[in-house]
């Protein structure tokens, strides 16, 4: 699903705590590596793609991918 994420510094709080919110309600707190990635794509310094790349290369090497 694609979603549309308002980006501006004044509501990079008000994402972060939202996204927080949503996945404790899962039982799935975010790791740093993920803050990490949502800032910098909050700040516009990497694309949704390169977010998902990078977690994607992350993490295939537990799977053996």
């Amino acid at each position: 699903m694609k979603t549309s994420v308002i980006k501006g510094k004044r509501n990079h709080k008000r994402v972060i705590s939202s996204v927080r919110a949503s996945m404790a309600m899962e039982g799935l707190p975010p790791s740093l590596h993920a803050q990490a990635l949502g800032k910098l794509y909050l700040e516009d310094k990497i694309t949704g793609k390169e977010a998902i790349a990078r977690i994607k290369e992350r993490h295939s090497a537990k799977f053996g991918l």
